[in-house]
């Protein structure tokens, strides 16, 4: 990939994106091209200090500003498996390696993948060479479109109610899982209740801290994202979180980092 020269091209792409996302711009949905046939989108987004928490944690250079972190977004079971009879924990396990394994990175611009840097967990085995070869490249997207597109669907969550929400609540308060639902589903007027998915695990102290929020949405729904009828009840229930979980900041994260 050619390497922009220094310019003003970058900071103005950032900053165009930025306001986009400030004014509540529709995604621009990436185009499948192969295996289009699946049903639903699964939006997976981290809770930083949670995810770094528990687990393999994070690498040392984990930036601990961000709270709402980004993991990915999944395209639910292709038709010709389900008619194969592949399970969909098979499919969430294995993914593209059904058709085809690739360890090639996405071919992404030098602002993007800065972006993807400051808000992906940092993981020993590299997240976005991981979420490419298992979630993006046997469908044939187009990589800048879809992780552009990742990137402000994460951005709608962050600057939207719900996300100012959880920013208040983080730093190791005690939530109730249906106060956590209940203001998802009025700030996306959503009647789905099963749209959001919580995902808890246990620290190193034993307490039980949100790790990531899991969003389902319709296939054909990305450029109405989150709104507008988008949001789908997720068909496999995968949500673990008790009805009352910590939602821990940074400075209460105990972080795990590793070399």
């Amino acid at each position: 990939m050619r390497r922009r020269p220094h310019s003003r091209v970058a900071p103005s792409l950032a900053l165009m994106l930025g306001l986009l996302a400030a004014a509540g711009a529709r995604a621009v949905p990436p185009r499948a091209v192969r295996h289009a046939d699946f049903a639903h989108y699964t939006f997976a987004l981290t809770w930083q200090p949670g995810f770094c928490s528990t687990g393999s944690g994070c690498l040392r250079d984990q930036p601990r500003d961000v709270l709402i972190g980004l993991h990915g977004l999944w395209a639910s079971r292709p038709r010709s498996l389900i008619e194969h009879g592949i399970s969909a924990p098979q499919w969430w396990q294995r993914g593209c390696d059904f058709y085809h394994h690739s360890d090639r990175a996405p071919r992404l611009s030098p602002t993007t993948l800065r972006r993807l840097e400051r808000v992906m967990p940092h993981l020993q085995d590299n997240l976005l060479r991981h979420e490419y070869d298992k979630h993006v490249q046997c469908f044939g997207f187009d990589p800048q479109t879809f992780f552009d597109t990742e990137l402000l669907m994460r951005q709608q969550i962050v600057d939207s109610a719900f996300g100012r929400y959880l920013t208040v609540t983080a730093g190791g308060h005690i939530v109730r899982h249906t106060d956590v639902s209940d203001v998802f589903m009025r700030v996306f007027g959503t009647d789905q209740p099963a749209a959001l998915q919580l995902r808890c695990e246990r620290n190193g102290r034993g307490q039980v801290i949100l790790t990531q929020l899991w969003i389902t949405l319709h296939m054909n729904a990305l450029p109405r994202f989150p709104r507008d009828g988008a949001l789908m009840n997720a068909p496999i229930a995968q949500d673990n979180c008790p009805d009352r979980f910590r939602v821990p900041g940074w400075q209460q994260a105990q972080a795990t980092f590793l070399n």
